[in-house]
């Protein structure tokens, strides 16, 4: 079992007020991780060991770090609006903004999704309810954009490993909340399906990233001056992506 602990709201900051409950990954957890998400508030999720009295000292230590991803997120929050998935609203790709067209039809059995003249069309069956046609939109959305996710991120590694000499490593997507990439000793490299909303610039920072790490496992000078010479304008992309990172995710 794990729990889930749901602290204090906006700015006001007092790490003995939280709610426990049992987490959806409970059966897996193994550590403790801390979330500030734009619309749930700041979160703790951890496995059923530690008590709370720990666990609100670990929280009293992060005070600042909540409140300052508090902040950075209320600076963008117009951008985060809450998806119903009907016709009008809009989602990024690649830093543009598609507008959603959902098209209702009695003969379809299974949803598609298609882009045409910047706009995202979802075509599914007309006799689903208003909530289960949001619950297929949104899984069919995610899909299209893991599929294209898959596509664009293997083009970019094979061309930045080149620059590097590095062999291609094996990719694979995840919804990680708090990071975009990761790699590992295995050759196996992580990124965050969530990275092809940005622009491509953004794009190749996360991947030249995560590729100067499988020659240096950390954020070191030489790792630095490594991806300083890919990507000599390193600095201002990842302010950048500091910036307007949780508006992808």
């Amino acid at each position: 079992m794990a729990l889930e602990i749901s602290l204090a709201s906006r700015y006001v900051f007092n790490p003995d007020l939280y709610i426990a409950k049992t987490g959806k990954d409970s059966n897996r957890r193994r550590t403790i991780s801390l979330f500030v998400d734009p619309f749930e508030g700041a979160f703790l999720r951890a496995p059923i060991g530690p008590s709370f009295k720990s666990l609100s000292k670990l929280v009293q230590a992060k005070a600042v770090w909540i409140l300052k991803k508090q902040k950075q997120i209320e600076e963008i929050k117009e951008f985060l609006p809450k998806r119903e998935f009907i016709s009008g609203e809009t989602f990024l790709y690649l830093g543009r903004q598609l507008r959603l067209k959902v098209v209702s039809k009695s003969i379809i059995s299974i949803p598609k999704v298609k882009v045409v003249e910047g706009r995202f069309f979802v075509i599914l069956n007309s006799h689903f309810t208003k909530l289960g046609k949001q619950r297929i939109i949104r899984k069919v959305l995610i899909n299209w954009y893991k599929k294209h996710a898959r596509g664009i991120l293997f083009n970019r590694v094979v061309i930045y490993s080149k620059k590097i000499q590095l062999s291609v490593p094996e990719i694979f997507l995840s919804s990680q909340s708090k990071r975009w990439g990761s790699c590992n000793t295995n050759g196996r490299i992580r990124f965050n399906w969530h990275v092809v909303m940005a622009p491509m610039y953004l794009i190749d920072y996360v991947v030249a990233h995560e590729l100067c790490h499988f020659k240096h496992n950390n954020h070191s000078q030489d790792f630095w001056k490594l991806l300083g010479s890919i990507l000599p304008d390193y600095e201002s992309r990842r302010e950048r992506l500091r910036k307007e990172g949780p508006k992808y995710i």
